[in-house]
């Protein structure tokens, strides 16, 4: 009978064009796109499936089911989620299952079409509240975000990551200005809503950005360019076209500022309103506290007007809707202790809501040096760092600054010719790298021709530039008669709501009824003191000065005015000299509250020269007194960042690098644990470069720590300028040793030898063991591109001993690059590509295996015996008896009779290659013949060959009873040799001849005993089911994988968890293994103790630095819970008089 018009109505009509599916908000229709043709058209996604199979066999056929084409029997779904329920004969999805399913989908179909005026109201809203920027003095008018938006670039690691693809397919399809950014901080770097709104962004995100830096106006952006696409309206279109923009999934953005949600949430109940539900409370140990849900629908019903929004309708939009939380501020929630609940909230709500959300993305926006470990190590919380303004995003924004104050064409021509030609001074460079700072930068230039030198003349200028503007016309007339109190106010403002918000008693603002209280109190024994505090009240609150007015509270614009004022009033109110009250003393009390670092900055900018030549003292008593925290060491860079020493003596700079890198600085700063990027600290030229270099050398010379040179090297190389002839230095320092070798090829040192050296080299090469890397890597980091014979000779061995598997393989241009492609060429079965157009090699070993590459091609796609014998005979006339060699014929299908190759083979290296991968394959069941096989092998590469092959070809019953051999074996493996051994059985395990090791049976009847190492080398080619025995074995001894060498252990980590937590001191010597970062999830680690947090930051090389950082961490926040307010501070030492 098929289904009638009628039916087919119904169903679309009521399923309002979605897949019936829970969560799927797949549009069942489209309009395809026609432009070409000028004809409308319209696709079809939807599918009308049936509960009940209309025919025998079908899903669910029932055969009393008499009407298969009615409305009852019918639901709308998408091809994938029909395919789903009718698998397996529908028995995965019975027809009880299925009618709730389309009912509660109905259901919420028709709730939402209600719902639908109701969020439009709050998107209506929202829309036009956040539609200016948040910083408007600067000469701005009032205008809206996209008016004088730049797209600040952001980065993350190059850490294979998805997050990591994405912006490195962006910065591939849409480069920008960003090389530099990219050279200085190794990350990849693209624009912040070129991802965040990038067609095929999914998941979540930290964005970490420093005062000013933007990332509030990012999230503000990113939450319009959202609501106009709801709302139809045409604003926003973050430099896409209109199809691009269609593509990009256009959310329900709730934008939540964390500093009043963490307010709200502590504050009882009843102080919240009555017929408050939450649809979930948190699960804290402090059960007052509240859950985001409860807040985020408070939130929505106070912007909707006379509408109504309950917890149910939440979780109907989540589940049906695409949605964004925005979640700014992270930084502002003063209390550490507070934060980390903060944190673990966002945490928890992430895990509650997305088991039942469509398509939930969640950004998080905070200043460095926030306790953000529980959310990144969640593997699902990746970082964006917000970058510096590139020269390009700088001149937009000049651009877009001119037009939003309207400035003649002439005045445009002149502040534009007045910038470019200061962009080359270093602080100015400095000053302009944030948007926030290159707005009153050019307010400045235009207003006064003003250039500032540093950050806080900067803020002091623009203050002065805003009050005269104010004064002369005549808009404030309190100013000309009282200036100075109106500019002391603002001081006292700035400290009294900084204090509260570290105590926790407010988030920044300040109501009508308190401020004028608070002025009355304040203006106290004044002259006319009433008079004078109504006036005051009248100018802030009527013409608001520096303050503006939101949510019936006056606050500072941005937190860094209010930071500002605050370093003011402590500055001119503390004495050059005194007990607990000089600017000693404050500076001390700034220098150990990470709340008060940006108050801090300010505050160190007003001081005099001689003041910040003594400054190092200053870093040297707090110091002790936080030690071994790196809060102070920090603060140091900061303020080197800053400027503040221009002009100062190269001794006196260096003293302040001296501090910051002394000891483990040196790594705490390779870590990122000192610059407010999370980067790798790189001093900039005239703030400390220099001097940086000065210090590394002198360290290297002395410092015997292998985690330690590296650091010290690697931040070296990145300080180092072609000017200081690094190579140079190191070759007037040869010795013949391994550390020197290593120093050398670490720092490049490698590279346009002269004859000399060339023999010096050779010689070192060929009279040293390096124990944790092989010549040819040496060589490749070292960019040696000579062509001396000796050398070559010794790469080719290299390679042929094994190192080849585990070569990045350099440009192809020199000898060295040739010889590793080549190598690594066959190890991967594929054509080396070489050419005598893409190298011209000219030692005779490049040059030979350059040719003989041409005829060894790729290996052999059938199983012939013919073509099999022919690949492998090219390969042992060109690479003898070697690696290279034995690990191609062990990629010989098992049709190819390697032991009739053996003897017929005219090449004597293919002939015994060929025999001993035979006997591997002939003696798979022989244990005692493996047994010997492990003990005889003596050299290293025997060794390495000997166990590969043990794991490729003995059965699980021969290793399960050679084990403690095998095991043994194993152990003799230097650190380079395990990863070779690591390689190869990765690459085995992803070839065509791969067969999976079983030794789930074994490991379930505590039947075998095998070490770390043995266990990871198991798992990597093991079935499933014997990875799943695994880590009950590998969680008790994980830091033997990391002390045999692993090269990248990430994985080993994963593969060791279990119910059990695992224990800390598993990571003492994991620093090379696990030298990226996002494998620390809080969740599968034990709790870090305040002891061994001290001791990690007191020597922190043997150490991960994902668990330096989370060891910087606990001991922060314990600090936090401990530190006495600065407000008590202030008043027990009578800073502001008695």
């Amino acid at each position: 009978m098929g289904i009638s018009a009628t039916t087919r109505k119904a169903l679309w009509t009521r399923a309002h064009n979605e897949c019936a599916f829970p969560t799927c908000i797949q549009e069942l229709t489209f309009d395809a796109d026609t432009s070409a043709s000028g004809t409308a058209k319209v696709i079809v996604l939807g599918e009308e499936a049936h509960i009940r199979a209309q025919s025998p066999g079908g899903p669910r056929y029932d055969a009393g089911y008499a009407d298969v084409d009615g409305y009852e029997n019918l639901m709308l779904m998408c091809p994938t989620h029909h395919s789903m329920i009718d698998a397996n004969y529908g028995q995965d999805f019975p027809v009880k299952d299925l009618l709730k399913m389309k009912a509660n989908h109905e259901s919420n179909q028709a709730r939402r079409e209600e719902l639908r005026t109701t969020l439009r109201a709050y998107l209506g809203d929202r829309y036009a509240a956040e539609n200016t920027v948040q910083f408007q003095q600067a000469e701005l008018r009032g205008p809206s975000v996209e008016a004088m938006f730049v797209d600040v670039p952001v980065g993350c690691k190059q850490d294979g990551s998805e997050l990591a693809g994405l912006l490195a397919q962006i910065a591939k399809d849409a480069p920008g200005d960003t090389d530099e950014l990219e050279r200085s901080s190794g990350l990849i770097i693209t624009g912040a809503t070129q991802a965040l709104l990038h067609p095929d962004w999914a998941g979540n995100a930290v964005l970490i950005g420093g005062p000013g830096q933007g990332k509030s106006t990012v999230l503000q952006y990113v939450c319009q360019f959202h609501r106009a696409r709801r709302l139809g309206l045409s604003g926003y279109a973050a430099g896409q076209s209109e199809p691009a923009r269609a593509t990009t999934v256009a959310r329900f953005p709730v934008r939540i500022d964390l500093r009043k949600y963490a307010q709200w949430a502590e504050r009882p109940q009843s102080q919240r309103g009555k017929n408050r539900r939450s649809p979930q409370p948190s699960k804290h140990n402090d059960s007052n506290w509240r859950s985001f849900e409860e807040y985020i629908v408070d939130d929505i019903k106070r912007h909707i007007g006379a509408n109504d929004f309950t917890p149910q309708d939440l979780v109907l939009l989540l589940s049906t809707e695409p949605v964004l939380f925005a979640l700014d501020g992270l930084d502002e929630v003063a209390s550490l202790t507070i934060r980390a609940k903060v944190v673990d909230e966002i945490v928890r709500m992430r895990g509650r809501l997305s088991p039942d959300s469509a398509d939930l993305v969640i950004l998080v926006a905070t200043r460095p040096g926030t306790s953000l470990q529980p959310l990144v190590s969640s593997g699902v919380f990746p970082i964006l760092r917000l970058q510096r303004l590139t020269q390009g995003l700088r001149l937009q924004y000049l651009r877009q600054w001119v037009e939003v104050s309207q400035l003649s064409e002439d005045a445009a021509a002149r502040l534009q010719s007045t910038f470019m030609d200061s962009q080359h001074v270093p602080h100015v460079s400095e000053l302009a790298s944030y948007p926030m700072q290159l707005a009153i930068l050019l307010h400045l230039l235009y207003r006064r021709q003003l250039l500032p030198q540093q950050r806080t003349e900067l803020y002091a200028e623009y203050l002065k530039t805003f009050l005269d503007r104010e004064q002369t016309e005549d808009k404030e007339p309190l100013l000309a008669d009282q200036r100075r109190v109106v500019e002391d106010t603002h001081a006292y403002l700035g400290w009294y709501l900084q204090t509260k918000a570290e105590q926790g008693q407010s988030s920044g603002s300040i109501t009508r009824e308190e401020l004028r209280r608070l002025l009355r109190t304040y203006l106290a024994g004044q002259p006319k003191e009433q008079e004078l505090a109504e006036e005051l009240y009248s100018a802030i609150t009527d013409r608001v000065l520096c303050l503006v007015e939101r949510d019936d509270a006056f606050e500072f614009e941005v937190q860094s005015l209010r930071e500002y004022f605050a370093a003011l009033h402590i500055f001119e109110n503390l004495t050059p000299k005194g007990n607990g009250n000089s600017r000693d003393d404050g500076l001390n009390a700034l220098l150990e509250r990470p709340y008060w670092a940006n108050v801090c900055r300010f505050f160190v900018g007003m001081l005099t020269r001689g003041e910040v030549r003594a400054l190092v003292g200053n870093f040297l008593s707090v110091e002790k007194k936080v030690s071994p925290r790196p809060l102070v060491r920090a603060m140091a860079v900061t303020i080197l960042n800053d400027r503040i020493y221009d002009g100062l003596t190269n001794d006196e700079i260096r003293g302040v690098v001296d501090f910051i890198l002394s000891g483990p600085g040196v790594v705490l700063a390779e870590d990122g644990a000192l610059d407010s990027s999370g980067s790798p600290l790189r001093l900039s030229e005239r703030a400390g470069r220099a001097q940086a270099v000065e210090h590394l050398k002198s360290r290297l010379d002395n410092d015997s720590s292998p985690a330690c040179r590296d650091a010290i090297i690697r931040s070296l190389v990145a300080h180092s300028l072609p000017t200081d002839n690094l190579s140079d230095w190191w070759w007037e320092r040869f010795a013949p040793t391994v550390t020197w070798l290593e120093g050398a090829g670490k720092l490049g040192a490698f590279a346009q030898l002269t004859p000399e050296q060339s023999e010096q080299l050779a010689a070192a090469l060929s009279n040293v063991d390096l124990p944790t890397c092989s010549r040819s890597a040496l060589l490749c980091i070292g960019g040696y591109d000579g062509h001396e014979q000796r050398i070559v000779q010794m790469v080719f061995t290299d390679l042929n001993d094994g190192a080849a598997e585990t070569l990045e393989v350099p440009a192809i241009q020199s000898d060295l690059g040739v010889l590793s492609s080549c190598a690594v060429a066959i190890l991967d079965g594929r054509s080396a590509g070489y050419s005598s157009d893409s190298a011209v090699p000219r030692s005779t070993t490049a040059l030979a295996t350059g040719q003989a590459a041409k005829t060894i091609g790729a290996a052999p796609g059938s199983s012939a015996a013919l073509d099999w014998e022919q690949y492998l005979s090219a390969i042992a006339a060109t690479w003898d008896d070697g690696w290279v060699l034995r690990r191609a014929v062990s990629k010989a299908p098992a049709t190819v009779d390697l032991a009739s190759m053996s003897v017929r083979s005219k090449s004597p290296a293919l002939a015994s290659a060929a025999h001993d991968e035979a006997e591997y394959r002939a003696h798979k069941a022989d244990t005692e013949w493996w047994r010997a096989t492990i003990v005889a092998a003596s050299s290293g590469r025997a060794l390495m060959l000997a166990v590969i092959a043990t794991f490729e070809n003995a059965r699980a019953s021969v290793i399960v009873a050679i084990a403690s051999d095998l095991d043994e074996a194993v152990r003799r493996l230097d650190a380079k040799q395990f990863q070779t051994v690591e390689r190869a059985l990765r690459r085995y395990a992803l070839s065509h001849r791969h067969r999976t090791l079983d030794l789930q049976e074994p490991l379930r009847l505590h039947r075998v005993d095998f070490s770390g190492r043995v266990l990871w080398l198991v798992w990597i080619i093991g079935t499933d089911s014997t990875r799943e025995r695994i880590p009950s074995y590998l969680e008790a001894d994980l830091a033997d994988v990391f002390l045999a060498g692993a090269a990248d252990a990430r994985a080993a980590v994963s593969a060791s968890r279990t119910k059990r937590k695992l224990k800390l001191d598993n990571f003492r010597h994991a620093r090379r293994s696990l030298s990226t970062s996002g494998w620390a999830n809080p969740a599968y680690l034990a709790t870090m103790t305040i002891s061994m947090a001290k001791a990690i930051l007191e020597e922190p090389e043997p150490w991960p630095a994902d668990l330096v950082q989370v060891a910087a961490d606990r001991l922060d926040t314990q600090a936090g819970s401990r530190v006495i307010p600065l407000a008590d501070v202030a008043s027990d030492n009578h800073w502001f008089g008695t």
